[in-house]
C-alpha cells in the first residue's frame, strides 16, 4: 500500500508501465464491452432505479474506442453483455494477438451486475482490466463496503441499512441525526436529490419507506458530512498507489459543503468542475493513505477511485467507492494524471499495462 506524497517517483513508475503498454499494444486485441443508452437520462422511473446514466451514448462509446485504438490496440466492441458472451464462447482462444477484456457493462438490475463479465473472464482465463468479480460486487454494495472500510480503520460516517421496512440488525440513526438517504447498489449520484439529506425526526420513517419504494432496492442511510468532496484515484501497480486528490466542485468552483452533489448536478445541469485539492502536506498524505488502504481492503484491482468528504477540521470521511472509473478525458482520474504531468492516453496505457503485468503478458515493473 502506497499512499504517497512522492509524486515524482509515482510519475516515473506510471511512465514505465504506460510505456510498456504502448510497446505491447500493436500485438493486443482489446474486447471492449459496454451498454449504450438512448433518449433522456433519468435515475428513478416507474420500475425503480434506472442505471441508464451509467451507460454511454454511441458518441461516447466511439470516443472511447478511438482512444484505445490510438494506443495501437485492435478493438473489438460489444454493446451488450449477451453479444460479448455469444462471441467469446464461440471464439478460438488462439490467434495472432493476445486478448484483453475491458468492460463498463452493467446491464440488468440489483446487486452484482458489474461482476458478470469479470467472473466470465476468470472462468475462461481471459485477462480483464476490471476489478475481479468479488470486488466488483463489494464496491457496489454501499453498506457492505462501508462495513469493511470501518473495520480496517478508514474513517466512514455512521451508516445503516433499511430493507423492506426493517433496519438491518435493528440498528437505526438517533433522532436529530442529519443523514443522507441513497440507493444501496448505485453510484454517480443516482437516486440522490435535493431532498436526500434529512434530519431524523418523527416523520422520517414514512419518508424513508417512500424512498425505498421509489428506489426498488434497499436504502442506505448515512450520517451526512458537510465539507469538500474529494476523489482520490488509486492504481494497483503491485501495491496500491494513490494519485493526487481531486476536488469535485460546482461549475463556479465553490464546494458543495452542506448539500449533496445530486444526480441533477452531475448529469442534467452539468454543475460540476474539477480542481486540484489543496491542503497541508500531512493532510494530503493521510488522505492518500486512506484511499490506498480502502482500495486494498476491498480487494480492488487495476484502476479505482475512493471518494471522501473532507470536513472543516480536515478529517477525510470515505463515502463512495468506484471500481471502474470512466475511461474519459473529463474525469477525476484524467485530471489527477494531468497533475503528474501525464496525458489521458497515458492513463489508458497505464490501465492496460497494469492488467498485462498482473497476467504475465509483459514483464513486471517494480518501483526503484
Amino acid at each position: 500500500m502506497h499512499g504517497t506524497d512522492d509524486n515524482q517517483g509515482l510519475r516515473q513508475l506510471i511512465r514505465k508501465v504506460a510505456d510498456a503498454a504502448y510497446e505491447a499494444a500493436p500485438d493486443t486485441r482489446l474486447l471492449f464491452v459496454t451498454n449504450l443508452r438512448e433518449g433522456e437520462i433519468f435515475d428513478i422511473g416507474p420500475e425503480g432505479i434506472s442505471n441508464i446514466a451509467q451507460y454511454y451514448s454511441r458518441r461516447q462509446a466511439d470516443e472511447i474506442i478511438r482512444s484505445f485504438q490510438d494506443l495501437g490496440l485492435t478493438v473489438e466492441s460489444f454493446f451488450t453483455e449477451n453479444d460479448f458472451l455469444e462471441s467469446i464462447l464461440s471464439q478460438d482462444p488462439g490467434g495472432e494477438r493476445r486478448r484483453v477484456v475491458y468492460s463498463t457493462a452493467e446491464g440488468g438490475h440489483g446487486s452484482g451486475r458489474r461482476a458478470l463479465i469479470p467472473a466470465i473472464c476468470s472462468l475462461l482465463s481471459i485477462p480483464a482490466m476490471n476489478c475481479g468479480a468479488h470486488a466488483s460486487s463489494m464496491v457496489r454494495h454501499k453498506f457492505h463496503s462501508y462495513t469493511v472500510l470501518r473495520s480496517v480503520g478508514v474513517r466512514v460516517p455512521e451508516t445503516w441499512q433499511f430493507t423492506d421496512g426493517t433496519w438491518v440488525g435493528g440498528l437505526a440513526p438517533a433522532l436529530g441525526t442529519r443523514v443522507i438517504v441513497k440507493p444501496i447498489y448505485e453510484s454517480m449520484g443516482i437516486g440522490v436529490g435535493d431532498d436526500s439529506v434529512r434530519i431524523v425526526n418523527d416523520s422520517f420513517p414514512a419518508y424513508l419507506q417512500e424512498k425505498q419504494r421509489s428506489f426498488g432496492q434497499p436504502a442506505v442511510v448515512q450520517e451526512f458530512i458537510s465539507g469538500d468532496e474529494v476523489g482520490v484515484p488509486v492504481a494497483r501497480i503491485g501495491a496500491a498507489y494513490a494519485l493526487p486528490p481531486v476536488a469535485q466542485r460546482r461549475a463556479d468552483g465553490t464546494n458543495y459543503d452542506g448539500v449533496p452533489k445530486t444526480f441533477r448536478d452531475e448529469h442534467l445541469d452539468g454543475d460540476i468542475s474539477l480542481a486540484r485539492f489543496e491542503a497541508p502536506a500531512s493532510q494530503l498524505l493521510a488522505l492518500r493513505q486512506a484511499a490506498a488502504l480502502a482500495f486494498e481492503s476491498l480487494d480492488m484491482q487495476g484502476a479505482g477511485r475512493i471518494d471522501f468528504r473532507v470536513d472543516a477540521d480536515g478529517r477525510a470521511w470515505a463515502f463512495d467507492t468506484n471500481g471502474e472509473p470512466p475511461p474519459l478525458a473529463n474525469t477525476s482520474w484524467a485530471f489527477s494524471m494531468g497533475i503528474l504531468g501525464l496525458s489521458f492516453q497515458d492513463m489508458l496505457a497505464l490501465w492496460l499495462g497494469m492488467c498485462m503485468f498482473d497476467h504475465g503478458l509483459i514483464s513486471r515493473v517494480r518501483p526503484e
